[in-house]
């Protein structure tokens, strides 16, 4: 059975926020019909949230009101919003020498760099008990670059519920084709064999896993591909705190991390991913009334477990690194934190990478 074929200048494999954003950078020089993005039917596009008349897209993804992407274009008729307001329980509960601390790991790095404070606590509370014993890099790498080598910084908050990214991203209307799988990309001749089309292309950016895409080309692999996940519970409410308010929990014995005012009546709780199906909501709730005192008729709405959000490690084995040079001499870019493998934020990425595969 013959299979349809479509050829496109650049396509880019996945559909996630920084796949839309290297496609409003491949606008700056190409035409919509000269872009592609794969999205598998399987994967909702973009998480969304819906409880009765709210719908929202709840990644805690934070423009920073500093950074070139937030003051692009992209942004340019996206309603401002005022920075988010964040503050921090009382330190408690938190016995450091219950830890054996090993020489490289992150909290020996976190010790060095910022002390025995709320930020070890807090991140006891958000990578686990392994923090003490293994390097994280990753969280090493955006520890320093955000906190211990502070530039601008400012977050800034959710929109009527919503994400300012989706706000920005929905006037792009892009050429998405959607697939149920990948049956293999042959990197040589430049193809992407789906079940009943092949995609010819003839530059290629991938936001998907990494690991995944060495699979994908047939290409074998020891990459580090640890990664860890959050659980968000998301609470309605009468009054009491308002909207783009962050509270981080540094109570170490308190199973929630931070939690985030999405509206003055809609309330985002983030806990360790480890924390699936393990904390009762009443002890979620009693805990929220503790950290927002002044909170009125909270009721638990719902919650979303997400395995995959934050690379542990940085790739640096030869093997991984021979394998991403070649995609690359190939017309592959790996693109994003899991297609590149970096802990970093959209406004990080490096966007000048789009320029090694001919924009």
């Amino acid at each position: 059975m013959s299979k349809n074929l479509v050829h496109v200048k650049y396509c880019i494999l996945g559909y996630g926020y920084a796949s839309l954003i290297a496609y409003h950078k491949l606008l700056k020089k190409q035409k919509h019909e000269n872009v592609l993005i794969l999205q598998n039917k399987k994967e909702e596009f973009f998480i969304t949230v819906e409880y009765q008349d709210i719908l929202f897209s709840p990644l805690p993804i934070f423009p920073v009101k500093e950074s070139e992407l937030y003051n692009s274009d992209l942004f340019a008729n996206v309603p401002k919003q005022d920075p988010i307001t964040v503050s921090f329980s009382e330190f408690a509960n938190f016995n450091y020498n219950a830890f054996e601390m090993k020489k490289g790991s992150l909290a020996d790095f976190m010790v060095k760099a910022q002390g025995i404070d709320k930020n070890l606590c807090l991140g006891a509370k958000q990578w686990g008990e392994e923090m003490f014993s293994l390097p994280f890099s990753q969280v090493q790498s955006k520890i320093k670059r955000h906190y211990v080598e502070p530039k601008g910084n400012t977050r800034i908050g959710y929109l009527n519920g919503q994400s300012l990214f989706k706000y920005a991203i929905e006037e792009l209307s892009p050429k998405v084709q959607e697939y149920s799988s990948i049956q293999r990309i042959n990197v040589l001749e430049k193809k992407i064999h789906l079940q009943d089309t092949v995609i010819s292309y003839d530059n290629l950016i991938s936001t998907i896993p990494l690991n995944y895409l060495f699979q994908l080309c047939g290409l074998d692999s020891n990459t580090n591909s640890a990664f860890t996940g959050c659980h968000f519970y998301f609470f309605t409410y009468e009054s009491g705190l308002e909207e783009n308010n962050m509270i981080y929990d540094c109570d170490y014995i308190s199973k929630i991390i931070r939690i985030f005012s999405i509206r003055d009546d809609f309330l985002m709780v983030q806990l360790n991913g480890k924390a699936y199906n393990k904390v009762a909501i009443s002890e979620i709730k009693d805990r929220i009334e503790v950290l927002a005192p002044s909170i009125r008729g909270i009721e638990y709405a719902r919650d979303l477990y997400l395995p995959m959000c934050y690379p542990l490690e940085l790739i640096s084995d030869p093997d991984t690194l021979e394998r991403m040079t070649y995609l690359q001499n190939n017309n592959v870019l790996p693109f994003g934190r899991f297609g590149n493998w970096e802990y970093s934020d959209l406004h990080e990425l490096d966007w000048s990478s789009l320029d090694s595969i001919g924009v």
